[in-house]
């Protein structure tokens, strides 16, 4: 496929009935691409069963067009603007569990802050398995905490300071160590202030947990909290690292075509996890994803390229490109005896001046019988 012709389907690809979109647009924000994108995140937690811990966290998909949900100012992302989406990601494996792009004004249930809604929507596959969920300090609150505890889940967070709940003594940092713990219980829930014994100004970190209730140390002298922290947080920020490294993402001014680059990022990254799981209990494989990707296209392209193969109007050159990349012999070509106009054999001298309507079923040169070889299909290849 030449880049023109490749151009040409990128531009004219939609996800939706145009007649309809803004009856749709009116409600839902996302409407000119929401279809595909529910139907492919549905299908993400169907064949994966999840480790014991996930991450939930937000990732910017670039984007520079017109959207009236685009981000601005993310100074700690790669990339400064964008679309935003909020993700649950295993910690272990970066599998995505759940995806959800932030509209803007989202209508959450009532006594229900929004960072609560999205969390209690991206944890919906794993309620009731006593699975931990981690997440940063624009999620974590005590209700939240209660209401996943509801749903037979845990989380453990880092907490911004001007929460109510939080005591005035955890904050103060007057006479203070560093390196130095509290804890304050509430039934099931753990919150921990730590003042960290190497930064260059003295703070604290609150952080919220209803997976630990003791204030055990792990080897290296930290709360078992923050180190279960540390080692739990990064599960998005590795699916969003894999998703750059081998990307289909291409420039465009329409916002629907960068999420569904993303959607097949996503899927690609998803796949090599199902495969290495696969390949868990056998021997070693040493492929790298990259491999694992062109083969994984391949494989998807497979019967549309037979199909095309078999069209008797393709043109010859269309053909072979074809069978070159299935590494098949190409289709015998029933025209050998078909005749044409006549035209001067190409082989012959031109004093011989011989005329014929065969020609080669190649490149079309007309043979005159002599200079006509009958071979098999496959030495023909």
């Amino acid at each position: 496929m030449s880049r023109c012709r490749f151009e040409f389907l990128t531009n004219c690809l939609r996800f939706d009935d145009r007649d309809t979109r803004e009856e749709r647009r009116a409600t839902d924000r996302l409407a000119p691409i929401r279809e595909v994108f529910d139907q492919i995140v549905k299908k993400c937690d169907k064949y994966y069963a999840p480790t014991d811990c996930s991450t939930i966290d937000e990732r910017l998909s670039a984007f520079r067009g017109r959207c009236v949900f685009k981000m601005y100012g993310y100074v700690s992302k790669p990339d400064k603007y964008g679309i935003k989406i909020l993700m649950n990601c295993d910690s272990k494996t970066a599998y995505m569990l759940k995806a959800i792009v932030y509209v803007g004004q989202t209508p959450s249930p009532q006594n229900m802050s929004v960072p609560e809604y999205y969390v209690m929507e991206l944890s919906e596959p794993l309620y009731g398995s006593h699975r931990n969920i981690t997440m940063d300090n624009w999620f974590t609150s005590i209700p939240l905490a209660k209401n996943l505890i509801g749903k037979e889940l845990t989380m453990v967070g880092t907490t911004r300071k001007n929460k109510g709940e939080i005591p005035e003594s955890f904050l103060v940092l007057t006479n203070r160590e560093k390196n130095t713990a509290m804890f304050a219980y509430d039934g099931p829930l753990t919150l921990l202030s730590y003042c960290p014994p190497k930064s260059t100004k003295k703070k604290v970190i609150i952080m919220l947990s209803t997976l630990h209730d003791s204030p055990d140390n792990n080897e290296v002298e930290l709360p078992e909290i923050i180190h279960f922290y540390n080692k739990t947080k990064g599960g998005v920020d590795v699916f969003d690292a894999m998703a750059k490294k081998y990307s289909v993402q291409r420039r465009t001014k329409r916002w629907p075509m960068c999420i569904f680059y993303g959607l097949l990022n996503g899927v690609g990254i998803n796949s090599w996890v199902l495969y290495k799981c696969s390949k868990a209990n056998n021997k070693p494989d040493i492929r790298l994803r990259r491999s694992f990707l062109k083969e994984l296209g391949m494989n998807l392209m497979d019967e549309h390229l037979k199909m095309r193969l078999q069209t008797p109007t393709l043109k010859r050159d269309i053909k072979e490109s074809i069978a070159a990349i299935l590494k098949q012999p190409m289709p015998v070509d029933s025209s050998g005896s078909e005749r044409h106009a006549q035209g001067r054999c190409g082989f012959c001298p031109r004093n011989r001046d011989r005329k014929s309507k065969t020609r080669c079923t190649k490149c079309k040169i007309p043979i005159c019988l002599e200079h006509q070889v009958k071979v098999c299909q496959k030495c023909s290849n």
